[in-house]
């Protein structure tokens, strides 16, 4: 069967239907009214069952009110109505009223505000239908009766609700098919066959339900596309004005100047920004020829010959006090919808500090270039000394490596001898002054193609390329220690450092490399430093045992610290006029398991380039604290004990915590302690904070060998002092008639003037001990008095409390 005229074919279903649907295309997800071919069905999409009509948009209160209010009206005017038409028609009066009762019934059930308004529409609906059921009754079938229903379905859609609308058809639908099946006389005139006029009046129903349903259907689309127009539109102006906000928030919090100005060049418009960059407020400048803003008091002829995509411009504007800087200046048209220009934009940023910087920039980056060979000659050189530093060394012995033809090469290490009193004594500026001193000399002496390098601290290479042999090579080592020898000069002061060297020669199938050189003549220098220094030694494959016995010496001594090889005897202290032992010194032996008793120059000297010293230090002081309170248990009189620290040990900035620990722990008072301190390294700036920290604990303090360093008396008054100590070399010159004008004589004088008592070491002879008593000296120590011993002797020489026989 042909398609219907005005319809549009879809695809087919699955079950093989094509659906045809009208033009007119409804909203998605809602069941069309589709005619399917050969017959008129209500179509429902596959998948779910819906309705056909649409479920239209909740009306607000006042506009469902207006239309309930119109459907009432028109429900009474025909209410009043059917009674009259009755009696017309000849019927009684009990017939008009009982046709009259359900009408009024539903009606005033569709009154009824308590109820929903959808039960309200859908009584309503019912009352007019059954208007006009009654009125075909009353008519006795007449057909022109039956448009009734016609004229009243469409006020059943003024509610634009489904139930209302299908409830008015689905009575239509009741009284024509059932109702004038079952009393056909009640509903078509008995002269005509039912089935036929049932047929035709459904039809006509159904044609008007469709009429009435195309046209809920069209309004209800309109509406949408008019609202859905709307929102789109609002929602654009919403935008727009949500976009136009953010650009004057951006325009008002902007640090830049931003202006609008009108096409003759007055400005219309002025942010903040302009206002702190030109210093004119809007309502002084707004409506004022831009001319007023440039430095040269003139606008351009032609505002658009600067705008749209050109890039800024420079320009020099003024402020409102008349200053001028330099601006940046971007301008940009703004057209109307017709192309007319209607204004133009401008934004001016301060760029004086940034052309001020480049011209800085410039000026700079020239003055880099001429820096550029200073620059690359001290990325090569050492900044103190001018001499090569290690980047350099390395480069010239790769290339000297490298050239096979050159017969030997040799690289000497040299380190400087007793450096760091020079820094101790006299500060950093005295040590760069020596260094400085040393690189010239060390030039001086080599070969004008030899190189002479700085490593850092104290330590210089020198490389001498194509040697004739070992004995050479030497011969320039002497000549550099010699040189060494020389003194150096530092305003009053004189300083004179020796030096180590050690020499790595290379052979003519020599393989190693600038790192295993400098190894192995740091090993020479290293056992040419220990064996006296001031000495030059060439690497030989022996030395790499020595220095292994050197570690495992090392090694051993500190286990000895762990495992308790260590013992401490004690050396009695006399005071000289009364003979009382008045205290002892403490000092460290080592009972090694493997090697037997080792005296103190066996292994201190390791343990103080070791580092090793430092534990030793603690272990010793912590033994001499436990001692003194077995002692003061023991009721024996109080003792004071001394105990020699390094040389480094003031340095590190430890020595008053482990001190005081050390007390606290034993229980017994720090001023019993004494801590005795080699005059080189008292007199050193880097001791004198730590020796004010310890003095501090109540500590005492001693200047140790005093006559043999180099030291300056002003700076040994400025120290917290004690004692000063006579070393054994001055006491073993003295005799008993020949002890005036000594080196002891000088050392017992300047400590009675300092205040300091003055203790004088290595007492062996009586003769000696007779000059001391006769120079006044205060207290004395020796092998006449007692060697070191262990605690229990100097326990058993307290307890009989006699005095020294050799005193008295």
């Amino acid at each position: 069967m042909p398609e219907p005229a005005g319809t549009t074919t879809v695809p087919r279903d699955a079950d093989g239907v094509s659906r045809t649907r009208s033009p007119q295309t409804l909203p998605r997800g809602r069941a069309v009214f589709s005619l399917p071919r050969g017959r008129a069905v209500f179509s429902l999409p596959r998948g779910r069952a819906v309705f056909s009509l649409p479920r239209g948009r909740a009306m607000p209160p006042e506009q469902w009110a207006t239309h309930h209010a119109f459907v009432l009206r028109a429900l009474a005017v025909l209410v009043a109505a059917v009674p009259v038409y009755a009696l017309l028609r000849g019927h009684g009066p009990a017939t008009a009223a009982l046709s009259t009762a359900p009408l009024l019934a539903l009606t005033l059930l569709a009154r009824t505000t308590l109820l929903r308004r959808s039960t309200r529409a859908a009584a309503a609906a019912l009352a007019l239908m059954a208007v006009a059921a009654v009125g075909v009754q009353l008519s006795g079938g007449q057909t022109e009766a039956h448009f009734l229903f016609f004229a009243l379905l469409p006020l059943a859609a003024l509610y634009a609700a489904r139930a209302p609308f299908l409830l008015a058809v689905g009575f239509v639908a009741v009284h024509h098919f059932v109702l004038g099946s079952l009393l056909p006389h009640a509903v078509f005139q008995h002269d005509v066959a039912p089935l036929p006029m049932a047929s035709l009046h459904a039809a006509f129903v159904l044609l008007e339900s469709w009429a009435c349903l195309a046209a809920w259907r069209r309004f209800d689309d309109r509406r949408e596309l008019v609202e859905q127009l709307v929102a789109e539109r609002t929602a654009e102006l919403s935008a727009q004005r949500d976009e136009l906000a953010r650009l004057a928030a951006v325009v008002q919090c902007t640090d830049d100047a931003v202006a609008t100005l009108s096409p003759d060049g007055r400005i219309t418009s002025w942010n903040p920004g302009a206002e702190r960059l030109y210093g004119w407020a809007a309502g002084e400048i707004v409506g004022r020829h831009m001319s007023v803003l440039t430095g040269d008091g003139e606008s351009p002829a032609d505002l658009t010959a600067l705008s749209g995509s050109m890039a800024p411009v420079e320009r020099r504007h003024r402020r409102r006090d008349g200053s001028e800087f330099d601006a940046l200046v971007t301008f940009s048209t703004i057209h109307h919808e017709d192309g007319t220009l209607t204004g133009v934009a401008g934004i001016a940023r301060d760029i004086t500090g940034r052309k001020r910087a480049e011209a800085e920039a410039r000026a700079a980056a020239r003055q880099l270039e001429e820096q550029a060979g200073e620059l690359a000659r001290l990325a090569l050189h050492d900044p103190l000394t001018g001499l090569a530093n290690r980047t350099l060394l390395a480069d010239r012995l790769e290339h000297a490596l490298a050239d096979r033809r050159a017969r030997r090469h040799a690289v000497l290490l040299v380190d400087l001898d007793d450096f760091k009193a020079v820094n101790d004594e006299c500060g950093h500026e005295a040590g760069d002054a020596v260094l400085t001193a040393v690189a010239r000399r060390l030039e001086s002496v080599v070969r004008p193609a030899d190189t002479v390098a700085r490593l850092g601290g104290d330590e210089f290479v020198v490389l001498m390329e194509d040697v004739e042999g070992r004995r050479d090579v030497v011969a320039v080592a002497e000549r550099l220690l010699g040189a060494l020898r020389e003194p150096v000069a530092f305003g009053d002061e004189r300083f004179t450092v020796g030096g180590s060297v050690g020499v790595a020669l290379t052979g003519a199938t020599d393989r190693r490399g600038m790192d295993d050189l400098l190894r192995d003549a740091d090993l020479a220098m290293y056992v040419a430093k220990s064996g006296g220094k001031n000495r030059v030694r060439v690497f030989e494959r022996g030395m790499r045992e020595e220095v292994t016995a050197q570690d495992e010496l090392v090694r051993d001594l500190r286990a000895a610290v762990t495992n308790g090889e260590l013992r401490v005897l004690y050396q009695p202290q006399v005071d000289l006029r009364t003979g009382v032992v008045t205290g002892v010194e403490a000092l460290a032996r080592w009972q090694s398991p493997s090697r037997g008793l080792v005296e103190p120059a066996g292994f201190i000297p390791v343990a103080e380039t070791s580092g090793v010293v430092d534990a030793i230090d603690d272990w010793v002081i912590g033994e001499a604290c436990r001692q003194l309170r077995a002692w003061d248990d023991a009721g024996l009189p109080a003792l004071g004990v001394a105990v020699n620290v390094s040389a480094r040990r003031l340095g590190t900035g430890d020595l008053a915590v482990a001190l005081a620990a050390a007390a606290r722990d034993a229980g017994v008072d720090p001023a019993r302690l004494e801590i005795e301190v080699p005059e080189a390294v008292a007199a050193g700036p880097d001791a004198a904070a730590g020796i004010r920290e310890v003095r501090a604990l109540g500590v005492r303090v001693a200047i140790d060998d005093f006559g043999t360093g180099s030291s300056s008396l002003s700076r040994l008054q400025d120290l917290p002092l004690d004692r000063l100590k006579i070393d054994t070399t001055s006491v073993a010159l003295l005799a008993a008639d020949a002890a005036a004008g000594s080196l002891a004589d000088a050392v017992i004088a300047l400590g009675n003037s300092l205040g300091l008592q003055v203790v004088a070491e290595g007492v062996e002879e009586p003769g000696q001990l007779a000059a001391l008593r006769a120079l006044g000296c205060d207290t004395a120590q020796g092998h006449l008095f007692g060697s070191p011993v262990p605690a229990d002797a100097v326990t058993a020489l307290l307890r009989d409390g006699r005095v020294l026989t050799a005193v008295a």
